[in-house]
C-alpha cells in the first residue's frame, strides 16, 4: 500500500497520522485521498460481502463520478501488528440548510443572499456512505469498537480542520447499530435523526407468498396499481449493462429532483451511471419502465449477500403514470427472489413505501462543530429531519409484521 498521498496534517492536530506507531499507542492511523491508495481485497476484507456500499468498487465510482463539490478520503486505522482493523469514508460537501426552513423564511434568506451568498451554506465533513442511506465505518471483530472510534474521530476532525469545514456529521446508524456507535457521545457530539429509513424485512419465500400475506384491502390496491401500469402499456425491463444510457438516466433524474419537496443535494453526472455500471459489475443493475419501447422512466439497485438496495429513479418529464410503483414493486420482486435479507426503498415517499409493506425505521446521526461553545446550540436544535406523521397501519396479516 502506497502511504504517498495521506493527509499532511500536524501531528499536533491530528496524532501518529504517518509513520510507524508510537511508543505506547495501539494504533497508527492514515489518511489516504484516494479509495486507489489502497488494496480492493484488504479494504473489502474489513468491509465484508455484506454491505455494497462500503465496499471498495463502489467507493471508487462515487469518487470517479466528479459529484457536486467533494472531495474524498479514508482513515485507515492498523494496529502495532500493521493489521488492518477499521477504516471509514470521509468527504466534505457544501450544503444548502436553507431548504429545511419554512417557505416564507427561504425567501428571506434568498433576500439575504444578495449581499451574504453563501448564508445558511456550510461546507460539512461527512462519515458516511456517499449517496445512500448508511454508515460507512468498518471495525474488524474483537477490537476495541470505542477506542477505533476515538482514532476515527481525531481523523474526521483533522480533515474537517484541513478543509475549514466547521460541521461534522457521522451518519447513519439504525437502531441496532447505535450501541456501538454511542461511543462518540464522549467525543462532544449530539444525537439527532436523519430522514428516516424504508425498508422490507424478508420473510416470504416468493413474491405469491409475499402478496397473499397482506391483509385484503392492500392486496388489491398493489394488484389495482399494476393493472392500471399494463393497461398504459408499461412493462418493466431489467438491464445488466446500463452505461451507454448514462445520458438519459441524468436527464430523467434532473426531473425527479426539481419536483423534490425536501432535502435535495447531489447532483448526478453521466460519470456516475457509467462508473456503477462498470465498477460494481453484476451487483448493480437498471430496471427501466418501458411504453412503446420508450425508456420512460428507471430505477438503480444495488446487491450484496444480505441487501437488495433501491437508489436513484428517474423519469420523463410530464404527468407520472405508475412508473415508480412499478418500478418499486419490481424491487421487492427481486429482493424476494434473491432471498435478501432487507429490500431497501430508501428515504421520501415513506406513505406510499408503507403501503407495500414498508417499515420506517429512524436513521441516526451524530454531529458536533469543531467550535466547542457552539455545540451547546446544536443540541438544543430541534429535529427537523426525523420521523414524523400518524403510525402507519398494519398491511400484513397478524404474525406476519417485522420483529427482530
Amino acid at each position: 500500500m502506497s502511504t504517498t498521498p495521506f493527509l499532511p496534517l500536524p501531528d499536533a492536530v491530528f496524532p501518529a497520522t504517518r509513520g510507524a506507531a508510537q511508543a505506547g499507542r495501539a494504533y497508527r492511523t492514515v489518511v489516504l485521498t484516494s479509495i486507489r491508495d489502497i488494496d480492493a481485497a484488504r479494504w473489502d476484507e474489513l468491509a465484508g460481502d455484506a454491505s455494497v456500499v462500503r465496499s471498495h468498487a463502489y467507493l471508487d465510482a462515487i469518487e470517479q463520478s466528479g459529484i457536486n463539490d467533494c472531495r474524498y478520503y479514508y482513515p485507515v486505522v492498523y494496529n502495532q501488528h500493521d493489521e488492518l482493523v477499521a477504516h471509514a469514508c470521509v468527504y466534505t460537501i457544501s450544503t444548502d440548510f436553507a431548504q429545511l426552513l419554512p417557505t416564507r423564511l427561504q425567501a428571506l434568506v434568498t433576500r439575504l443572499r444578495r449581499w451574504w451568498p453563501r448564508f445558511m451554506s456550510v461546507r460539512i465533513t461527512e462519515c458516511a456512505s456517499p449517496l445512500v442511506a448508511g454508515h460507512a465505518i468498518s471495525v474488524r471483530d474483537g477490537e476495541d469498537r470505542g477506542a477505533l472510534l476515538a482514532e476515527l474521530d481525531s481523523a474526521i476532525s483533522g480533515i474537517a480542520r484541513s478543509a475549514r469545514s466547521g460541521l461534522i456529521v457521522i451518519r447513519d446508524f439504525v437502531a441496532h447499530e447505535r450501541e456501538g456507535a454511542d461511543a462518540l457521545l464522549k467525543h462532544g457530539y449530539a444525537l439527532r435523526q436523519n430522514m428516516p429509513l424504508a425498508r422490507i424485512r424478508v420473510r416470504w419465500k416468493s413474491y405469491d407468498e409475499y402478496l397473499a400475506s397482506m391483509r385484503a384491502r392492500y392486496r388489491k390496491d398493489v394488484k389495482r396499481r399494476l393493472q392500471r401500469a399494463a393497461e398504459h402499456g408499461q412493462t418493466v425491463l431489467t438491464l445488466h449493462d446500463f452505461g451507454e444510457h448514462a445520458e438519459t438516466w441524468v436527464a430523467q433524474s434532473q426531473v425527479v429532483l426539481a419536483r423534490a419537496q425536501r432535502f435535495k443535494r447531489e447532483r448526478l453526472q453521466p460519470a456516475y451511471y457509467a462508473n456503477m455500471d462498470k465498477k460494481l459489475g453484476e451487483r448493480s443493475l437498471m430496471l427501466v419502465a418501458c411504453r412503446e419501447e420508450r425508456m420512460v422512466a428507471h430505477g438503480m439497485v444495488l446487491t450484496d449477500a444480505e441487501n437488495t438496495i433501491a437508489t436513484f429513479f428517474g423519469r420523463e418529464a410530464g404527468r407520472p403514470s405508475a412508473e415508480w410503483f412499478s418500478l418499486m414493486n419490481e424491487v421487492i420482486k427481486l429482493g424476494i427472489e434473491r432471498q435478501s435479507r432487507y429490500i431497501h426503498l430508501g428515504l421520501g415517499s415513506y406513505d406510499a413505501k408503507a403501503l407495500v409493506g414498508a417499515d420506517i425505521e429512524p436513521l441516526y446521526l451524530y454531529c458536533r462543530t469543531r467550535y466547542a461553545p457552539l455545540n451547546w446550540l446544536i443540541r438544543m436544535m430541534p429535529e427537523m429531519m426525523g420521523t414524523h406523521g400518524k403510525a402507519h397501519k398494519q398491511i400484513f396479516r397478524e404474525g406476519e409484521q417485522m420483529s427482530d
